[in-house]
């Protein structure tokens, strides 16, 4: 793997290393663009950072467009704010509640902002349905299971063979794949072993959907998480 020489940067008090490619031990922090790596693979690090930024960019919408017609907030959650907290996420998908809260918060505070409601007794997840907007712990699930999807029909350039069959059981659909043993809760909750769970749980006519927007299509209609 090739290495570049790092370039440290004071943040909060400790280094933080940039490797464009690699990441090593020596380090406590590396960091690639918009991905934050612990050397303890925790992903709370990164979850702090880019819920600072979506917090920051939601303020600065609501500073701004707090008299705009509703599709113009919709919009602009949809290209500015959502982006932000979702790059890369099959990466870094966290799986503790306190992680998942904290992003989901950002989500619900601004739908609260689109429909100009901050009741107590209102449903935030009444305005949600309004606006379509499944829980962006929903939504990392499908970019996962869509990633497997592109994976096993070669649509990138991903090797299928890291993706092995289950050859071991006839329960489930024609494209069933092995689930690696996981001795850790971190290494069980990474993106293959987490990811082919869920692979393993579609029905089948979703996995042989035959192009990738019939698939996008068949996986919102089901919940993953």
């Amino acid at each position: 793997m090739p290495s570049a020489p790092p370039h440290q940067q004071k943040e909060t008090g400790s280094d933080i290393i940039h490797y464009p490619w690699a990441v090593t031990g020596r380090y406590k922090h590396s960091q690639v663009p918009c991905v934050h790596i612990q050397k303890s693979l925790s992903w709370n690090h990164h979850i702090n950072k880019i819920t600072k930024k979506a917090n920051s960019t939601s303020a600065f919408l609501q500073r701004n467009i707090h008299a705009c017609p509703r599709k113009i907030k919709v919009l602009c959650y949809l290209t500015l704010l959502r982006p932000v907290m979702e790059y890369a996420s099959i990466i870094w998908d966290p799986f503790t509640q306190a992680n998942i809260n904290r992003l989901e918060m950002v989500q619900r505070r601004y739908a609260r902002f689109v429909f100009q409601d901050y009741h107590r007794t209102s449903s935030v997840t009444d305005m949600l349905h309004k606006l379509g907007w499944p829980t962006l712990q929903e939504r990392r699930a499908q970019a996962k299971v869509y990633m497997i999807y592109c994976i096993m029909n070669s649509l990138i350039d991903v090797p299928s063979n890291i993706l092995p069959p289950n050859s071991s059981t006839r329960r489930g659909h024609s494209q069933m794949l092995y689930v690696p043993h996981a001795r850790t809760l971190t290494y069980q909750k990474s993106f293959i072993p987490d990811t082919t769970r869920l692979w393993n749980s579609l029905p089948d006519k979703t996995i042989k959907c035959t192009s990738p927007p019939m698939f996008k299509e068949e996986v919102q209609h089901i919940q993953l998480r």
